[in-house]
């Protein structure tokens, strides 16, 4: 996926501007065939040094072909940086870094995922990205008042794996500026949410004291590019939303009052059985003590729980289809002895299964215990049959329902309860549900998550928590 020149052009332009002749040392760590480092000597005119570093040699070999006065080396510039850049430091960081799931780098190169897993703040949680540790590692290769240019993916700025990489540049107070292109694609070859990072590192200070930084973004919407700042001190960890023009400094918090969705209600997405094929039983028909569903399939009823899928959730719709559930109420897995003994119908279709439930994740669940789910996530509170209000994943007009039957919720929706300690207005499930009726959501979504094409938006937690509500409930 390589940047289009007149982007990496822009970049450049951008992050150097002001800096004059001081801006004379380029490094791109992940070069690629040289878009950026032609970019910045475009930029910079004659007399500049540039670097790339590129793990790949094709592509090394491509960067100096295209750039002939770079200097370009092939290593992995993370953990492999050659020694004659490793105490150097430079003026500007520009690039592209690579996006890579960790999931998918422990299976394609399991080494530079056991490097990097817990090196930097930006991979100690949950399934990071690589360009997490890219955004905190370029500020190493700068010089107290160096520059960073970096496209990224602008997931960062809200997920929750990246919160500790927020917690960290808002203590280190580098990020100078934002542009998100939202649902705009900026690479011909691939669909990506992007976002331009621009940084500095800070001059050392006798006595650093964190105080309001209002970093500007630019964000590009429906409506087009709208101006907003956000307070990233105030912010820390938690998701950075940029407050629009003219409201303010966003903090990520919530304004008005300072409640947010998050402090009056649990969100929770759905358990993730990791093969709905098998669990799922579509067009489920109850005859006494069974269920018969599609394909020939006959299973104890006592087995199974009504289910929501992102897909049913229509106002005034019942859910459609029922879940194999292998647990107790507590989430607690059913030793599969236990449930030849108590279901042996269900026993004996899972079985027929076994071959496939054990292939998933590599034969993670391989062995007695191949009958569990794959992502059991929030399974207790999924399976507890106080009344609750569901939620797509995505959507693209409100769209919530509220379950009084105990229905499991699958992972293409989300489930909110609301917490003991919310103000008296926000106790009642009938508060959230109104509040998922009205467009006020998506209005927040529209801010603060992440677009998708088609006018779609996610309903995750990491972009719910943070809305802003009134004292009183709708």
């Amino acid at each position: 996926m390589f940047t289009p020149p007149g982007l990496a052009r822009v970049v450049c332009d951008v992050v150097t501007s002001g800096m004059g002749g001081a801006a004379r040392r380029v490094l791109d760590p992940a070069c690629g065939d040289g878009r950026f480092l032609e970019a910045a000597a475009e930029v910079l005119g004659p007399g500049v040094e540039l670097v790339g570093v590129e793990r790949d040699a094709t592509l090394a070999e491509a960067c100096r072909a295209r750039v002939p006065h770079a200097t370009v080396y092939v290593a992995e510039s993370l953990f492999g940086m050659p020694a004659a850049l490793r105490d150097e430091a430079f003026d500007v960081v520009v690039g592209n870094p690579p996006y890579v799931r960790s999931v998918r780098l422990k299976a394609s190169d399991p080494e530079l995922w056991a490097r990097a897993r817990g090196a930097f703040e930006a991979t100690a949680h949950g399934e990071w990205d690589l360009y997490g540790a890219f955004i905190e590692a370029s500020l190493g290769w700068v010089r107290p008042g160096g520059r960073v240019g970096l496209i990224v993916p602008s997931r960062w700025l809200t997920a929750r794996w990246a919160a500790r990489l927020r917690g960290f540049l808002a203590r280190e107070g580098a990020v100078r500026g934002v542009v998100d292109f939202g649902a705009a694609q900026v690479f011909p070859d691939a669909t990506t949410y992007c976002s331009v990072l621009l940084m500095e590192r800070r001059r050392p200070v006798p006595v650093p004291v964190p105080v309001p930084v209002p970093v500007p973004v630019l964000r590009r919407t429906e409506r087009g590019w709208e101006r907003g700042t956000v307070d990233v001190v105030e912010a820390g960890a938690k998701p950075w939303v940029a407050g629009g023009a003219g409201s303010g400094t966003g903090t990520g918090t919530g304004t008005g009052t300072g409640l947010r969705l998050g402090d009056v209600a649990r969100i929770a997405k759905g358990t993730g059985t990791n093969a709905d094929p098998v669990f799922v039983l579509t067009s489920p028909r109850v005859d006494g003590d069974l269920v018969h569903a599609d394909g020939g399939v006959t299973v104890e009823l006592a087995a199974t729980r009504v289910c929501w899928r992102g897909r049913d959730v229509q106002p005034g719709a019942a859910p459609r289809a029922r879940c194999i559930v292998p647990y107790t109420d507590d989430g607690e897995l059913v030793p599969f002895a236990t449930l030849r003994r108590r279901w042996p119908r269900t026993a004996a279709y899972l079985l027929t299964h076994r071959a496939r439930l054990e292939a998933r994740e590599r034969g993670r669940f391989a062995g007695d215990d191949f009958h569990q789910f794959g992502r059991p996530q929030n399974l207790a509170f999924h399976l507890d049959r106080a009344p609750k209000v569901i939620v797509p994943d995505v959507a693209r007009t409100p769209r919530a329902v509220l379950d009084t039957s105990g229905a499991l919720v699958l992972d293409t929706a989300y489930a909110l309860r609301p917490l003991d300690g919310a103000p008296a207005d926000w106790r009642e499930p009938r508060a959230l549900l109104a509040l998922f009726e009205s467009p006020r959501v998506l209005e927040w979504l529209a801010r603060a998550g992440v677009p998708l094409r088609g006018d779609y938006r996610r309903l995750k937690t990491a972009f719910l928590a943070p809305m802003p509500l009134l004292r009183s409930a709708p």
